[in-house]
């Protein structure tokens, strides 16, 4: 299948918000709210703008389906994406993930990547365990993956 991570720009901004307010993203984020236009661009332009940011979108035939997400928090990198609803149970998220870990294992800086599911969010919770992301503890109902490199 041809997937292609594509660095996020401006014109990402809609589809990205479009996205973050999902039904099945809102139910699966560990926020669980709904943003505006104008929050979701304040967020959208520091992540565009910080060198501890990976913004990547996911496309599959010139049409963007997903993204992922990669931040430097303190000294830990936090991994999450998200798939359009069209797209969602064919493995383009696997797909786009693993093509995403290959290349995230050449950057020497980053040692380990965390996951936070929720436990209810069956469909990450077996991405995770495929790309051999270790379950660490489960608090609060979510559960905390890593993945060291």
């Amino acid at each position: 299948m041809p997937i292609n991570l594509v660095e996020a720009k401006e014109q990402h901004l809609l589809f990205t918000f479009k996205l973050a307010n999902d039904k099945e993203t809102i139910k699966n984020s560990i926020l669980r709210k709904k943003i505006t236009l104008e929050q979701h661009t304040i967020w959208f332009n520091r992540f565009l703008n910080s060198r501890n940011k990976i913004l990547k979108i996911i496309y599959f035939n010139k049409n963007p389906i997903g993204l992922i997400r990669l931040e430097k928090k303190y000294r830990n990198y936090y991994l999450s994406y998200s798939i359009d609803a069209r797209f969602r149970r064919r493995g383009y998220a696997s797909l786009a993930l693993l093509k995403f870990m290959k290349k995230i294992k050449m950057n020497k800086k980053i040692k380990k990547i965390i996951a936070l599911v929720k436990k209810k969010n069956t469909a990450s919770i077996k991405i995770f365990n495929k790309l051999n992301f270790i379950d660490i503890y489960y608090k609060k109902k979510i559960f905390k993956y890593e993945y060291k490199i």
